[in-house]
């Protein structure tokens, strides 16, 4: 009689949405002292990351293009969107921007009442702080509904993040991460590994 395999528990892999932020009609985002717009570098980070992430055994799904012109109707397509992937968490890739170059540093946002969101901000913070350790740290920030970013974080379902890892308008920051897209989604990746490990 042939032996009964033992049948090993298949365990689940985690699944990320991986967004570009400025994705919806028309909209580019912020232009970099460089002359790069904020769609254009972050599509390019989400690419290395999804592969990043692979080689983790993290899934992923990149959304780059949201079909709606207006802030409110592209946001209501990504929320079911990222439901209906059944993502664990959800990002959304940007850079800063300001009328003064002296601005600088990085941040990530979350929803104010995620405690997971904030989990999630702090492992970014933390893995951002250990690859760019020149930068100045603005922290994490807790985001209400009607705040800058707020309609993402508020809309997703899966505990979610905003990125702002530098400001585009500063020409030390631009020099730094101009051509460190690999690097940046190096650090998220650790960021994303370092939450699930600790889920």
């Amino acid at each position: 009689a042939a032996k009964a395999v033992k049948r090993k528990k298949v365990r689940k892999l985690k699944k990320v949405a991986i967004c570009v932020g400025h994705s919806r009609i028309g909209d580019k985002g912020a232009t970099s002292v460089g002359g790069v717009d904020e769609w254009s570098y972050n599509k390019k980070v989400a690419d290395l990351l999804k592969n990043h992430l692979r080689h983790q055994g993290v899934q992923s799904v990149v959304f780059d293009d949201y079909p709606s012109e207006s802030y409110s109707g592209a946001m209501d397509w990504l929320g079911q969107s990222i439901a209906e992937e059944k993502c664990d968490i959800a990002i959304e890739l940007h850079f800063n921007s300001y009328s003064s170059s002296k601005a600088e540093g990085y941040e990530y946002l979350y929803y104010h009442t995620s405690n997971n969101g904030r989990r999630l901000a702090e492992c970014f913070r933390e893995a951002h702080a250990e690859t760019f350790k020149v930068q100045s740290d603005r922290g994490i920030k807790p985001i209400e509904s009607d705040g800058r970013g707020g309609g993402f974080l508020r809309s997703v379902p899966p505990p979610a993040v905003i990125c702002e890892p530098f400001f585009g308008s500063c020409p030390k920051e631009w020099v730094l991460f101009d051509v460190k897209h690999a690097l940046l989604a190096d650090a998220y990746a650790q960021a994303i590994v370092s939450y699930f490990k600790n889920a």
